[in-house]
């Protein structure tokens, strides 16, 4: 009986001892959680194209983190907040502070307009050392502004020179410019195609929503019977107003002989729902409307890989600048690879500044990195950077980032054709740097 009792004794201390022992372990050495890596998105969400460019982004992170993420199996978080508001400058500068307070490790900011792309430079990026990608930010005043940012479009200067040739070509001699009061991008743009344009170029208009001077400013507008007018706005509700206001002066066919020339903000099916009627059709044998914006070769594996994974993911075609904003979310993942390599995320300040380098130096590499394209996968991709440096492709086209911060892609000339049975956007020709 005795021999017994000491065996269960035996038996119950030395159970104990391993569950206690156990539990220390499990106390001591915690299973380790993996934080994501999270980047901040600031998107005009009021308007149709900042649904559709967070899709795109979406698109290329969703690729990513599907194949592993990056580093050791880190995942990319998106982080969107929208930019709207009366001065998108002051609500995206306020919408990154607010990402940063709220979110354990942003590394960059991703943002959409001029304005945006301004605010969130000036007060955020500039201070604290934090990268800003735009995909559609044009503004001349944003080149050079800061190593800390950078954008996969041209500046307007590049916009104007397209728009200039074209009306040449269509014998336009005499254009007003008509732009959106108090707008970055409108206004940059608008000054930009008055340089270049010269002398049959009329001093711009501005225009606000339910101006109150709205009848006088049109007469002003076409005291000279100009051959065109050149629309340089991008709110919605803002071009939509002015449109309208045009068709009443129109009733008389006023307008009949007058031109069009749009931004690349009309590129969208916003543009379809307005009264767009007096715009449409043909003038001396050429489109009595047409505009400029960025656009990719459509025949290229990088574009393809885009187009059918957009379509698989999210049943959308591709929109303005959306193929931008797919190559962003490639362009940070890349980055982060490299940076992961020889930077550790708990030196959050050193991280962000290795990160800055590495968004230029993957856009384009040197001489003899392997070109690596979304259309190879991003495990190869991945391996491609761990290995040494590489040299992006992407479905915009180009995307090599100068020492200005700027990329040159090349130009669709677009118009908008169709009866009031239904209007569409069509592409008139491409135009390569």
């Amino acid at each position: 009986m005795k021999k017994r009792f000491n065996l269960h004794l035996f038996l119950t201390i030395f159970t104990i001892s391993i569950l206690s022992y156990s539990g220390c372990r499990k106390t001591d050495n915690p299973i380790k959680t993996i934080n994501p890596i999270t980047i901040g998105v600031i998107l005009p969400m009021d308007q149709e194209k900042g649904l559709l460019r967070e899709k795109a982004l979406r698109t290329a992170i969703n690729l990513i983190n599907s194949s592993g993420g990056v580093g050791d199996g880190q995942m990319i978080e998106l982080v969107i907040k929208s930019s709207e508001g009366t001065n998108r400058e002051i609500v995206a500068a306020q919408a990154a502070r607010d990402i940063i307070k709220s979110n354990k490790n942003p590394v960059g900011f991703i943002t959409s307009f001029s304005s945006c792309s301004k605010g969130v430079v000036e007060q955020v990026a500039l201070p604290e050392n934090y990268p800003v990608v735009s995909g559609a930010a044009t503004s001349g005043v944003l080149s050079s502004i800061s190593p800390f940012f950078q954008r996969l479009c041209p500046p307007d200067a590049f916009e104007a020179n397209v728009l200039m040739e074209q009306a040449n070509a269509y014998g336009i001699e005499r254009i007003a410019i008509a732009v959106e009061d108090g707008e970055t991008f409108s206004t940059d743009l608008a000054n930009a195609f008055q340089d270049v344009f010269g002398a049959g170029a009329s001093p711009k208009v501005s225009f606000s929503k339910s101006d109150p001077s709205y009848a006088t400013k049109l007469d002003q507008l076409l005291a000279n019977e100009p051959d065109a007018i050149f629309i340089s706005m991008l709110s919605p509700a803002v071009y939509e107003e002015f449109i309208t206001r045009l068709s009443e002066l129109n009733v008389d066919d006023r307008l009949i002989n007058t031109s069009f020339i749009l931004c690349d903000a009309f590129y969208t099916n916003n543009i379809l729902n307005a009264q767009i009627g007096m715009m449409v059709g043909e003038i001396n044998g050429h489109p009595k409307n047409f505009g400029a914006m960025p656009a990719a070769d459509t025949t290229t594996s990088p574009f393809n890989c885009f187009q059918t994974e957009l379509m698989k993911q999210f049943g959308q075609e591709v929109a303005s600048y959306n193929a931008q904003f797919f190559d962003i979310g490639f362009l940070y993942a890349m980055a982060i690879e490299k940076t992961l390599l020889n930077v550790g995320t708990d030196d959050k300040a050193a991280f962000r500044v290795r990160l800055e380098y590495w968004i230029r130096q993957v856009s384009h590499g040197e001489s003899g990195d392997p070109v690596v394209m979304p259309s190879l996968g991003w495990k190869s991709i991945k391996d491609a950077c761990q290995f040494g440096g590489v040299n992006y492709q992407g479905a915009s086209g180009n995307c090599d980032i100068d020492n200005q911060g700027n990329t040159i892609a090349p130009y669709s000339i677009f118009t908008i054709s169709g009866t009031q049975a239904g209007y569409s956007l069509e592409t008139i020709r491409m135009v390569f740097p």
